[in-house]
């Protein structure tokens, strides 16, 4: 009895074998494949190996960074991963299970899983600028607002993020605060007419509108003034 049991425990341990051979071999043809830019063959053998090994994360987060740039299987792609024991500390584990929630309509569990990716690799500035953006369509603008502020930390020179930074400091009530990054947009922006017109439009809403009149009018001027015309030489003259 006992020579059975071994025998059938050694059998179990050669398939698990095989089986593990067999999803490496497919995930390397998959990462093969995706070299040559064949997505779709990529896919195909990035599923064999998780018949294989269904439980190996590897090809499942290929499969999910497949769905998202094809945009095509989010929904098994993401049950997928979901069905997975979360890796801790795996970055790039949360940041596809996030991108893939987006993709699927759910703002709420993308931010979840994208902050759980920037807790493990802070350094992903161009995940944190989604994840604000998703913040606020979530009706989360204080949120947003932190993100915005930990991406200029590192580039206060945005000026994209900057004005984002304001738009979600002012839907947050933190009037003090986007006046101040409005007034940053125009300092780095000399003569130039847009940030005034940020600045000049926030001051309405804010009921300032003698400041506004103001700012509006060095707006106008920075529109009139535009770059110098270059004048071509005129033609010799045949006198």
């Amino acid at each position: 009895m006992v020579r059975v049991l071994v025998l059938m425990l050694l059998l179990l341990a050669s398939r698990a074998q095989g089986s593990a051979q067999d999803a490496r071999a497919h995930f390397d043809e998959g990462r093969a494949r995706l070299a040559e830019g064949d997505q779709a063959g990529a896919r195909a053998a990035f599923l064999r190996a998780v018949d294989a090994s269904p439980t190996w994360i590897l090809p499942w987060i290929e499969l999910g960074e497949l769905a998202v740039a094809r945009r095509e299987g989010v929904r098994e792609a993401r049950e997928g991963l979901l069905a997975l024991d979360a890796p801790v500390g795996n970055p790039r584990f949360f940041r596809v299970l996030g991108d893939l929630a987006e993709l699927d309509g759910d703002d709420a569990a993308a931010v979840a899983a994208w902050r759980t990716s920037l807790e493990a690799d802070g350094r992903q500035d161009e995940l944190r600028l989604r994840r604000a953006a998703a913040l606020e369509r979530l009706g989360r603008p204080a949120e947003a607002a932190e993100e915005y502020a930990r991406i200029l930390a590192s580039q206060p020179a945005d000026r994209v993020v900057l004005a984002r930074h304001a738009h979600a400091l002012e839907a947050a009530g933190d009037f003090e605060a986007a006046r101040a990054a409005l007034e940053a947009l125009v300092r780095l922006q000399p003569g130039k007419e847009i940030p005034l017109r940020r600045l000049a439009r926030f001051l309405e809403r804010r009921g300032a509108h003698e400041e506004a009149r103001r700012v509006h009018a060095e707006a106008d001027r920075a529109a009139n003034k535009g770059p110098p015309r270059k004048m071509r030489p005129l033609p010799p003259s045949s006198r």
